[in-house]
């Protein structure tokens, strides 16, 4: 068997530790909770998988419904495209990206409105 292995309350109290950390408002104990998720997290998407998707498949990417999806579209907090007024609305990965972190909308141009 190869890998390393970390006892179970080994693992326990450095998430305890690193959590206890950032309740306190230490930098440092964000990155490092930041470092023991980062395996139980799915790799970022490369700029090449940045296709466009439908509202189907954006939600499902965003982990949200569909309904919160158009909620932020009428709001205006999510960048997408349609090709008519009405039409099907056509989304990136980095603008449903940007809308879950919270940084506004982007243009097509990657800045931030």
């Amino acid at each position: 068997m190869s890998g390393t292995v970390t006892p179970l309350g080994a693992a326990r109290d450095a998430s305890r530790g690193a959590l206890a950390a950032v309740i306190a408002g230490e930098e440092d104990g964000l990155r490092r909770l930041a470092d023991l998720l980062a395996p139980y997290l799915p790799a970022p998407a490369a700029p090449s998988d940045d296709r466009w998707m439908d509202s189907r498949e954006a939600a499902r990417y965003a982990g949200t419904t569909r309904e919160a999806l158009h909620k932020a579209m009428a709001a205006r907090e999510v960048h997408f495209e349609q090709e008519c007024r009405g039409g099907k609305a056509w989304f990136k990965r980095a603008d449903i990206d940007a809308w879950r972190r919270g940084e506004g909308t982007v243009s097509r141009q990657g800045t931030v409105r």
